[in-house]
């Protein structure tokens, strides 16, 4: 059986190396994980052998991109070099690397022939402000950062060059994703930064009256969708992934604080222009597509990270 070859962007990041992980457990696949790779090495990679291959290289680098794709059936591109926070910084590091970056990846994956590209867009951010309690697929876009700009921007770039090149894609626009190996500092991913901050004693940061609603998922439930999707032929371009279900920061505070068992000291700072009031995602599309879809409930997954972390 001729194997299909996979190649994942951002493989030793948060998704890119749990989706690398799960993958290269089906004799199907043989994976191909691109990454910069400081120093030679993997953070989170420990998959090795003739099915699973390793490759250093900068995204930003049209040769390195083009060496990568040879002989390619699937792209996985998770590479995004910037945050809603730190695009809002300076603008046109997004447009110099996400956008022309992305554009450059497209223009080598239509030449190379690959079959479909699968982007990480975002769910958490390109739908902006809504009063919508539930923001499914066809909602308005309305970025207010940047980096959800670019995210729009990139999708739009698909559709030019499945109607141009004939390059087949699929978008899956992400929540908030969380879980065990996550980064523990930085501007993404509060959960795993929370118990990180409190494992160690200090405050945590919260930005306004902590009003704000997110949709999380846990990492598994994240790559369990994605793969579902991955392996159908779809009937749409773009799929929600994420639980469906929203909670404030606040609320999401009390939780973390019932399950570590500690008084939490809150730092708060003002609202900032970035974040958006409320974001759930509504998973109707997905679920017709794929199926009864089974989620973690978000104080479970909560434990299960805070344990991994706690005994690190």
């Amino acid at each position: 059986m001729k194997k299909q070859k996979i190649l994942i962007l951002g493989a030793d990041g948060f998704i890119g190396s749990n989706l690398a992980k799960s993958l290269n457990k089906d004799e199907k696949y043989k994976i191909f994980a691109f990454d910069l790779f400081k120093d030679g090495f993997s953070k989170n990679l420990d998959c090795f052998g003739d099915d699973f291959i390793m490759i250093q290289g900068n995204f930003l680098n049209r040769d390195d991109l083009k060496k990568a794709l040879k002989g390619i059936d699937y792209v996985f591109h998770f590479i995004s070099l910037t945050t809603p926070g730190s695009s809002m910084n300076d603008p046109l590091i997004d447009i110099d690397t996400n956008i022309r970056g992305t554009i450059t990846l497209l223009d080598e994956c239509a030449n190379a022939k690959v079959s479909k590209v699968i982007f990480s867009s975002s769910g958490g951010a390109i739908y902006g402000d809504t009063q919508k309690e539930l923001l499914n697929e066809n909602d308005s876009t309305n970025p207010i950062s940047p980096y959800a700009i670019s995210k729009l921007t990139i999708e739009k770039y698909l559709e030019y060059y499945k109607i141009n090149r004939g390059l087949e894609y699929l978008i899956l626009r992400y929540a908030n994703p969380y879980g065990p190996g996550q980064n523990l500092v930085g501007s993404q991913g509060i959960i795993p930064i929370f118990l990180n901050l409190i494992k160690q004693g200090k405050p945590i940061t919260i930005f306004g009256d902590g009003n704000n609603i997110r949709d999380y998922i846990y990492i598994d439930d994240l790559i369990n969708i994605t793969k579902l999707l991955f392996t159908k032929t779809t009937k749409y371009n773009i799929y929600n992934v994420g639980s469906g279900f929203g909670l404030s920061i606040s609320s999401l505070v009390g939780m973390i604080q019932e399950i570590v068992g500690k008084k939490i000291e809150i730092d708060n700072q003002p609202d900032r222009e970035v974040d958006v009031k409320s974001i759930v995602l509504n998973m109707d599309r997905t679920r017709n597509e794929v199926g009864n879809i089974s989620i973690i409930n978000l104080k479970d997954g909560i434990r299960k990270t805070w344990e991994y972390l706690r005994d690190k």
